[in-house]
């Protein structure tokens, strides 16, 4: 593909999902699965008219670089 969506080897490790499945006669390809992981995580993407999810760059990054929720504030009276 291009630089700006992650490549099948990327999205395998972001997954972890490397192949397909079949359990008790369902069969699941690594591209639904893919996609229901992604979908659970909260990662958006759009399935290409294969059916692979296509993931843009930037989504993965920026949830990277998210900064951490602030503390709340807290009394000097409480904390000393």
């Amino acid at each position: 593909m291009s630089d700006i969506f992650l490549d099948d080897a990327s999205l395998d490790r972001l997954t972890g999902i490397r192949r397909g499945s079949t359990r008790a006669g369902v069969k699941q390809t690594k591209y639904e699965m893919q996609a229901a992981f992604l979908r659970e995580i909260g990662i958006p993407f759009i399935s290409n008219a294969r059916g692979r999810p296509v993931v843009l760059l930037s989504a993965v990054e920026s949830r990277r670089t998210a900064e951490a929720p602030k503390k709340g504030w807290k009394p000097a009276v409480i904390g000393a």
